[in-house]
């Protein structure tokens, strides 16, 4: 089964999922853009390094927790409609 998730997430959702389509998106992306050019303004270039390393390793981890929430939703729906099933005859 994890090799089914591992090829859902990778093939279909971890790319559909980073399209920006809405309004609010959209406005994030712009902000955290607009943020970046201040941050960079202010800060020397090794300090900028370091900050955009940091930021890196924030998106790995939030990257990591997103794919676990995405497996233990699927495998939750799964054994929720297994259950279902067993009681859907009564």
């Amino acid at each position: 089964m994890k090799e089914t998730l591992e090829k859902l997430w990778n093939e279909y959702f971890a790319e559909i999922c980073a399209l920006i389509h809405t309004k609010e998106e959209k406005e994030l992306v712009k902000k955290a853009g607009e943020i970046h050019k201040t941050v960079d303004k202010l800060l020397t270039k090794e300090q900028s390094e370091a900050v955009e390393k940091y930021v890196e390793v924030l998106y790995e981890i939030q990257g990591f927790f997103v794919k676990k929430a995405f497996f233990n939703g699927c495998k939750f729906a799964t054994s929720f409609l297994f259950e279902i099933g067993k009681f859907g005859n009564i």
